[in-house]
């Protein structure tokens, strides 16, 4: 099974990046130098900042993690690399890491962040040049295409996980993204729940679903959903008789849900 890339790792590597201003050179190795100091840093079960260094005569910053296979393996970022240079950008737009950008951009430097296997020697490097990151400064991702990128990561992790039990007898086999909804497939054990007692409990199903959808995280995804314009459902699936009892959130309900609407 594969493991859930962590795509905005690198965010946590801006916490030991102080912001002071400057437009040279000698800004930017000086923040570096700073920063190694605290290598190697934990990234929690992820893995681990084995080092940052900034090369004077290539004008390149450059990060290595080293990370858990367990949890995050560098071959599923080889194998998505266009999701993985987006999800970078945004990274690097955001918070203490987009004033690191500023001082690359200024300094005329350039981006490389290395992966590597814990134990192995699998890895796998994104790089970025001064005018990509220039870029990334000049044409911040729309709020649409943050959260349509933030949705896929999400879809992508939990159809690793697939399939996953929720409760005794529940079991999503399924995601889809149909487009205007997303769809969680359930398989039900007909032995346990009785599908055309659910069909007539269905709203109460609705109910009980909704304040789930009221944590703070089932919030975040309603939300991210409606400025999608997306709903959500979950299709429960009879395992013998293959009967289906379909509970379903509208956009406009998610919105509600979020409080955006």
């Amino acid at each position: 099974m594969k493991r859930k890339i962590d795509f905005l790792l690198i965010v946590i590597v801006a916490v030991l990046l102080s912001a002071c201003g400057g437009k040279n050179d000698a800004v930017l190795k000086a923040q570096i130098e700073s920063g190694k100091k605290h290598c190697p840093m934990s990234l929690g079960m992820a893995g681990k900042l084995t080092s940052m260094s900034y090369d004077e005569a290539t004008r390149e910053v450059d990060f290595v993690i080293t990370l858990n296979k367990n949890v995050t393996d560098v071959n599923d970022i080889k194998a998505d690399p266009e999701t993985s240079r987006t999800s970078m950008r945004l990274a690097l737009s955001k918070g203490d890491m987009k004033k690191l950008v500023e001082m690359m951009v200024d300094a005329d430097a350039s981006l490389k962040v290395t992966y590597k296997n814990r134990g192995s020697k699998d890895e796998h490097s994104i790089s970025f040049s001064t005018e990509e990151l220039k870029d990334i400064l000049d044409n911040p991702m729309k709020e649409e295409d943050v959260n349509r990128l933030l949705l896929d990561n999400q879809v992508k992790a939990e159809k690793n996980r697939l399939p996953y039990t929720i409760d005794r007898g529940l079991k999503v086999t399924s995601i889809e993204d149909n487009g205007n909804v997303l769809s969680y497939v359930c398989e039900v054990d007909e032995n346990l729940y009785d599908m055309p007692d659910m069909e007539t409990n269905k709203e109460e199903l609705k109910q009980n679903m909704r304040s789930m959808l009221k944590d703070r995280a089932m919030r975040k995804q309603a939300e991210v959903l409606s400025s999608l314009n997306k709903g959500f459902e979950y299709r429960y699936v009879g395992n013998t008789s293959g009967n289906t009892v379909t509970v379903t959130f509208t956009a406009a309900e998610l919105g509600e849900i979020a409080g955006k609407k």
